[in-house]
């Protein structure tokens, strides 16, 4: 047996108290946010530098003699190196998504509503 939601399917419903409450909002156009975006740009740095070097020690070229007596050639993948070599560029995705969002904010700028002037004749 099911019972009602208590809230209508758009959410809850709000009492008299909160349905006219203003929220608190903080300003757009926040300097600060630059300097968290370039921060963060020197995290994506040095997370792409380190994603290379962990790609690199994943794999080893092993050459062996083969039941012909040719050489045969193999490469090794170390799993630990090969998966910091793949969560680093995804970790420095994220952060560089991160940046550019911060960046919007830090220049983002609010517009006022003015009235409009008609141009005089």
């Amino acid at each position: 047996m099911t019972f009602p939601e208590p809230w209508s399917a758009d959410g809850p419903m709000l009492s008299e108290n909160t349905a006219d409450a203003v929220e608190p909002r903080a300003g757009l156009a926040q300097p600060w946010r630059a300097m968290v975006a370039a921060a963060e740009l020197v995290f994506v740095a040095a997370l792409v530098v380190a994603a290379w070097w962990c790609w690199d020690r994943s794999q080893l070229a092993v050459e062996v003699s083969g039941a012909t007596g040719g050489p045969m050639h193999s490469v090794r993948i170390f799993g630990d190196w090969a998966a910091l070599g793949i969560a680093a560029p995804t970790l420095a995705a994220v952060l560089f998504v991160d940046a550019m969002r911060q960046l919007m904010l830090a220049w983002a700028v609010r517009r006022t509503r003015t009235a409009r002037r008609e141009p005089s004749s």
